[in-house]
């Protein structure tokens, strides 16, 4: 690709005059650089790294010196608008499917993702990260995005992932449980499906896409609304052995769904909330506001509870932080 391409393509300001016109590659890692690479500069040492490795262009938005007059120093007002414009020209040359999804389905794609023919890279919210396969990307991959307006600007002809779910075709639904259950879908039974019912439209969804071919069993790793079963002295305890479970959640765009599924399916039976900053949906004298993990323990120890929701943790962290008070010695 022609440098001077590039410098009209980002609205870029060439700073040099160097002998070289073209490059190959596009590269965000110093380390990975090659030889005719063009490198994304956020600091200075990654940058000679860069050069050091066979770099032939660089842009920056920093005041950086020009270190090589044979590499071409290309600065920008915007480095992540820059960006966003490499991706869009790079992907408007390509014959590829681009989907936006909500933000339950699009993490249940990070189970399957491997489970198609073709190529499923997964748009990252950052920028920079989801600039990182612009190299791997080929005709016939295909993009999956939850952030529309990121998945617009650099690929415009996309469409909505999900679809309409007939509920006419979802027969004998029965709820074992908040996050259990089965049911009839096309001819086709799920026995103890361990999802909640609130997701059961993201998974039809990706049911769907992969042509009704995918492994179930891969859904005990999808965490959202993912119960931790605790026993009396609040250690993790194999599934539905507990009437006591601690629900996590850190994806802002979930919470008041999840807490109004609560309120709704469980409202029998006690539930507390805890969070690390308070929420507009919820009353104040329900929540419970918690400084850091460390002081979990002595919180639950002092509620009357059934399900304990956590906002702003994740399932791993809370099941780290439970396995391993479970594990920690005592004097008795």
């Amino acid at each position: 690709m022609k440098i001077s391409s590039i410098v009209d393509i980002i609205d870029g300001e060439l700073l040099n005059s160097p002998s070289i016109s073209f490059i190959n590659g596009i590269k965000y890692d110093a380390k990975t650089v090659k030889t005719s690479d063009l490198f994304i500069a956020k600091n200075f040492e990654d940058l000679k790294i860069a050069i050091s490795n066979g770099a032939y262009a660089t842009i920056f938005e920093e005041n950086f010196p020009i270190i090589d007059n044979e590499v071409a120093f290309i600065k920008v007002k915007n480095l992540e608008l820059a960006l966003i414009k490499i991706l869009r020209y790079k992907l408007s040359n390509l014959k590829i499917d681009a989907y936006f999804c909500d933000n339950e389905t699009f993490d249940m794609f990070e189970l399957y993702q491997n489970n198609h023919s073709k190529n499923i890279f997964l748009l990252s919210e950052d920028i920079e990260k989801s600039f990182k396969f612009i190299d791997e990307v080929e005709d016939g991959d295909i993009i999956i995005s939850k952030n529309y307006q990121i998945l617009n600007n650099i690929y415009p002809k996309n469409k909505k992932f999900e679809k309409y779910i007939d509920e006419n075709n979802i027969k004998n639904l029965v709820k074992h449980s908040l996050f259990e259950l089965s049911f009839s879908y096309e001819d086709n039974y799920f026995s103890r499906l361990r999802l909640s019912s609130l997701y059961l439209n993201s998974f039809l969804n990706i049911y769907n896409f992969f042509n009704k071919d995918i492994d179930v069993s891969k859904l005990k790793f999808y965490t959202n609304f993912k119960a931790i079963f605790i026993d009396k002295n609040f250690e993790p305890i194999e599934f539905g052995k507990s009437d006591s479970f601690i629900i996590c959640q850190n994806n802002k765009n979930l919470i008041q769904a999840e807490i109004k599924y609560i309120n709704d399916e469980f409202k029998y039976a006690k539930s507390i909330f805890i969070t690390k900053n308070y929420v507009e949906f919820i009353n104040k004298e329900k929540q419970i506001l918690i400084k850091n993990i460390d002081e979990l323990k002595n919180i639950l120890k002092i509620s009357n509870f059934n399900c304990a929701y956590l906002i702003d943790f994740s399932y791993k962290e809370i099941l780290e932080y439970l396995q391993k008070s479970q594990n920690r010695p005592t004097l008795f």
